[in-house]
């Protein structure tokens, strides 16, 4: 069996934007080992952890498109950020991650989504795409608004209803969507 799958490599005047690497395995699980992954509900052990890099990694070959994981210049992975649409979620999403509390506050995210956006938009021929966030991380919120999505609230009532397939007990999410050409 022949597979192939390009990933591009994105760049900022700060960042690379770039495929997932094994060598960035080391600090996604210390990262998905720590308190900082509450709001996507961890922590999580190796076991678990392993899967989750699997699936980050795999969703290029199954969808065409995934996380990127963004570093600085000097090659030091900040976190993993992209499009990314696991098997039983009924639309992409829009997602971010920075696995350490000292790359907060910097403009990294906003900064890789900005560079992904055009993308993004590209390959995977929608027109929205959501971002879930955790109604307690505004930092999120505040990202997602800069990359000028809005609150969907029937959305998010939908989503924290407890007969929804995508429930998890005690969640309280907002759905934000993003419009292709809100940031043009």
């Amino acid at each position: 069996m022949t597979l192939s799958v390009t990933i591009p490599t994105l760049q900022t005047d700060r960042l690379t934007i770039r495929a997932p690497q094994v060598a960035d395995f080391d600090a996604f699980c210390a990262f998905m080992a720590s308190d900082r992954t509450t709001f996507i509900g961890g922590p999580f052990d190796t076991k678990d952890t392993n899967r989750i890099w699997g699936n980050l990694a795999g969703m290029w070959v199954l969808r065409g498109f995934g996380n990127f994981i963004v570093t600085l210049k000097d090659g030091t992975p900040l976190g993993s950020v992209g499009p990314w649409h696991p098997m039983d979620w009924p639309e992409p999403e829009f997602s971010w991650s920075l696995w350490s509390a000292d790359y907060e506050g910097k403009g990294y995210v906003t900064e890789a989504m900005t560079a992904i956006l055009p993308w993004a938009w590209d390959t995977i021929g929608a027109d929205r795409i959501v971002s879930y966030v955790d109604v307690a991380n505004h930092a999120s919120a505040g990202v997602a608004k800069r990359l000028g999505a809005t609150l969907d609230q029937p959305a998010s009532d939908l989503l924290n209803d407890p007969t929804h397939p995508l429930y998890t007990t005690g969640q309280n999410v907002r759905v934000y969507r993003h419009h292709k050409g809100a940031l043009a």
